[in-house]
């Protein structure tokens, strides 16, 4: 039986990334090993292959979601043409207005009401710029820096779930909030990407947001595959790499960490809606065959004004 809840993370340090579907599947994926062992591990990707036990979407800030893609229509006046490049700039709708044009999604009313009440700050970034060090005498290299961007707020995520086999509930929920004690992303072994992690049910608006159904929907995940029809949609090439002990090691002596390049959906992209779930675990990532990439749409269904 489907069920689904959220895991609200508020932040207790700096953080470098709002980290995506597949790495949050892929720190999940490490986690079931490190606890259960990887005969469950490889137990439960081979259910991902057919049905898979659950779906997650990317880390969402509490209160709002990806701004969906429509197909743009052609503007006439100046102030309309100004309206729709502040709306291009803007990644994140905040869920009521949403929920309010989530039955007739009409992009020039939700424009307009951003700009009548304003749009909330996410997250505020920073930087810090460091010394290259020269690892044989542990000097610093002259006149060679880098710099690293951070993120700080006083917001919570989300993170939603969507459980299909109620077997691996207690196991997702024991790994990730492991995961978020120990921290999140490449840095966490200096003490940046902790979080404290709550099991919660969805609220009022989030169950409202979820019970819609549509022929059409937008992803809160970064998705990938053939059974996907894509409607309007962003892409990226990302560049994976190993983690846990694959990325600390390599893999039988060999530091071969880079996974093949894999072009995603991006959050937001909206598609035509043909299966309950749509996406997949993408193979041949690596010269490994055990390494796999997650890749499965997390829907939010919609109808779009004609």
């Amino acid at each position: 039986m489907e069920k689904k809840y959220k895991f609200v993370l508020t932040p207790k340090s700096f953080f470098s990334d709002i980290f995506s579907s597949d790495t949050i599947f892929g720190i999940i994926c490490w986690y079931v090993r490190y606890i259960y062992g990887e005969s469950k591990l490889l137990e439960m990707l081979k259910k991902f292959d057919n049905e898979p036990p659950f779906i997650i979407s990317s880390l969402i800030p509490n209160g709002f979601i990806p701004k969906p893609q429509v197909p743009f229509k052609q503007k006439d006046s100046i102030k309309e043409i100004e309206n729709d490049k502040k709306f291009k700039a803007i990644q994140w709708l905040p869920l009521q207005t949403f929920i309010k044009y989530q039955n007739n999604y009409n992009q020039d009313k939700v424009i307009h009401e951003l700009i009548k009440n304003g749009q909330s700050i996410i997250a505020e970034e920073f930087e810090i710029t460091r010394n290259s060090i020269n690892r044989n005498t542990g000097m610093a290299l002259e006149g060679i820096l880098f710099t690293d961007t951070y993120y700080y707020s006083n917001m919570t995520f989300t993170v939603y779930v969507t459980l299909f086999d109620d077997s691996y509930e207690d196991i997702l929920k024991n790994a990730f909030i492991t995961a978020c004690q120990m921290g999140l992303g490449s840095e966490a072994s200096i003490g940046k990407g902790i979080f404290d992690c709550l099991v919660k049910e969805l609220n009022n608006d989030e169950k409202q947001l979820f019970a819609t159904k549509a022929k059409s929907y937008f992803t809160l995940s970064l998705c990938a595959g053939s059974n996907l029809q894509p409607i309007s949609y962003s892409t990226f090439t990302k560049y994976g790499k190993l983690g846990g002990e694959f990325g600390q090691a390599g893999i039988d002596g060999i530091r071969l960490f880079n996974k093949k390049p894999i072009v995603y959906y991006k959050e937001g992209s909206t598609f035509i809606a043909n299966h309950p779930v749509e996406g997949t675990i993408l193979k041949n990532v690596h010269t490994d065959p055990r390494i796999v990439q997650y890749a499965y749409a997390y829907p939010v269904y919609f109808n779009e004004s004609n």
